[in-house]
């Protein structure tokens, strides 16, 4: 069943356009990523479906009930929003942040969920502190666990891990994917963070220029983006030169760019007509990563990542070595 539906939704702040035209729906126990530059309007989105904003053209259901229809009785639905700035009460603890949002149960019953979410997120020990002597860490983790023990059957989520550390961050990304899944509720997740959206989501959605450019699975979006704004999103890629499209026997298409991922582009100390030129060598922990330009396209750099450049320096004479299969023509837009 679908729990969340934009239709043609369309908003403006003053003169100003947000977003225009967009259009997608998320499913009972689906993860929903929203992807965009700053101030593209992903979190506008979320805003509206939760009232918070309601200026807007188009409409929004929840569960087959049309919000932008000032119908009251949608917007009483219960929509569990995960703020960035974990939007706490200061003045209560960590225990009274979480069971304020438990309705209809007992205190016995209260009692038991709120330690069964202390426990999830690491918080026992911090059960009885004030917000101010928690961490921004701990303090994202009290908001989560406060809005998941509202129950609710729709889950908006704005950089909900933005404040925590990676191996939590990692931990409950996964604790919160399978809890989506358990209850089955409909979620939206607003992040800036690649990886994320492609290890969490059912669908991805990119906005650009105001509107939703590609909607799909990680796996559709990544291997076959509409264009290099989305491919550059989802995995960072090098542009090379249209010129050396005739190497590679590939049929050339007037409006598109040759385009290669950055992990699958590899460089040769064997001579071809694709000469390179180092313009830096950075150290990156894991790998090193090299900053090159072709000598006889200069406009153009790639960047390259390998493991080992003992046997290279900046004077050494390297060339591009690429697989066909690798390159992808994407059009330009």
């Amino acid at each position: 069943m679908t729990g969340i539906s934009l239709k043609d939704f369309s908003i403006s702040f003053g003169e100003t356009n947000i977003l225009n035209n967009v259009s997608f729906d998320v499913k009972d126990g689906e993860i929903v990523t929203i992807l965009g530059a700053s101030g593209s309007g992903k979190s506008t989105i979320l805003r509206s479906i939760s009232s918070l904003e309601d200026k807007y053209e188009g409409d929004i259901y929840l569960h087959k009930c049309c919000v932008s229809k000032n119908n009251d009785s949608c917007k009483s639905q219960d929509i569990g929003y995960i703020f960035q700035d974990y939007a706490l009460f200061p003045h209560i603890n960590v225990k009274d942040n979480i069971i304020f949002a438990i309705k209809n149960k007992s205190k016995n019953e209260k009692e038991i969920i709120v330690d069964k979410l202390l426990k999830q997120f690491d918080l026992e020990e911090h059960k009885f502190k004030q917000i101010h002597e928690l961490s921004g860490g701990q303090q994202q983790r009290v908001s989560i666990a406060r809005v998941i023990a509202y129950e609710p059957k729709i889950l908006l989520l704005d950089e909900p891990f933005s404040n925590l550390d990676s191996i939590l961050r990692n931990k409950t990304k996964i604790w919160l994917k399978n809890l989506i899944k358990e209850f089955g509720f409909s979620a939206i997740l607003v992040t800036h963070d690649k990886k994320e959206a492609l290890s969490i989501s059912d669908k991805i959605g990119i906005i650009q220029n105001k509107t939703l450019v590609q909607f799909g699975t990680p796996k559709e979006l990544f291997e076959n983006p509409v264009n290099k704004y989305v491919a550059n999103f989802l995995g960072q890629i090098n542009e090379l030169p249209k010129e050396i499209i005739k190497n590679f026997s590939l049929k050339n298409k007037n409006n598109h760019d040759l385009i290669v991922r950055v992990k699958n582009t590899r460089i040769t100390k064997n001579k071809n007509d694709h000469k390179l030129r180092i313009l830096d060598i950075s150290y990156c922990g894991d790998f090193y990563e090299l900053t090159l330009q072709f000598t006889k396209y200069n406009k153009y750099n790639i960047i390259v990542e390998l493991n080992d450049k003992s046997e290279i320096n900046m004077e050494t004479e390297l060339y591009l070595d690429v697989n066909k299969e690798d390159l992808i023509l994407i059009e330009n837009k």
